[in-house]
């Protein structure tokens, strides 16, 4: 049997031609764009949804697992609480996952923790010591801030540490004060930057 090899090379020819021996090109796939994943409280940071073949995809909705961590508006990522949340973008059939961290932002208050409202002896230790939390906007407890203690009225003195770190608990705990010579209301200032609370106690 004798073959036409010109008639074969057409045949290969037209099924090149046609697609027959290429492949299905690929379904793009959706990712999530953006500049930082650990993110500011009381900030906020755009992400943006995209396709792998570089169009722009359609009808994109943004879920978050966690709003009161960071709450999602078209692709702008608010940050409130510490915490770890993930956001979803959505187009079609097509989803992308990110996982975001929010951190406290700046020190915005020094509250008590406890400590205050104490009565002693004039001139005597008090038996607990002054203890604090340093706070954000948001009400995030702020590890590692410095917290200086002052006498500020009384005339008494505070033991060492008079400028403690809030621990990993976010509490920083001075020295024991011991109450000066006036009787009455005597207080000490926890401080941090323009952030402080007062502590009263009473010597008779």
């Amino acid at each position: 049997m004798r073959f036409n090899t010109p008639a074969i090379a057409a045949i290969q020819f037209a099924l090149l031609a046609c697609g027959g021996s290429g492949g299905t090109a690929p379904t793009p796939t959706l990712s999530i764009n953006i500049a930082n994943t650990t993110i500011v409280s009381g900030t906020s940071e755009q992400a943006s949804a995209v396709l792998s073949d570089g169009s722009t995809p359609t009808g994109v909705t943004w879920s978050t697992t966690n709003s009161l961590i960071a709450a999602v508006n078209n692709g702008l990522i608010t940050a409130t609480k510490k915490g770890v949340a993930t956001i979803t973008a959505t187009s079609g059939t097509r989803t992308s996952q990110v996982q975001v961290s929010v951190v406290p932002g700046p020190v915005v208050s020094v509250v008590v923790y406890s400590g205050n409202n104490q009565t002693g002896a004039i001139g005597s230790q008090l038996p607990a010591p002054l203890c604090t939390n340093v706070l954000d906007a948001a009400g995030n407890l702020i590890i590692g801030a410095t917290v200086t203690y002052t006498v500020a009225t009384g005339g008494g003195q505070l033991a060492s540490p008079t400028a403690p770190q809030t621990d990993p608990s976010g509490i920083a705990t001075s020295g024991l004060w011991t109450l000066g010579s006036v009787s009455g209301d005597q207080t000490v200032t926890a401080t941090v930057g323009s952030a402080n609370v007062v502590f009263t106690a009473t010597a008779h």
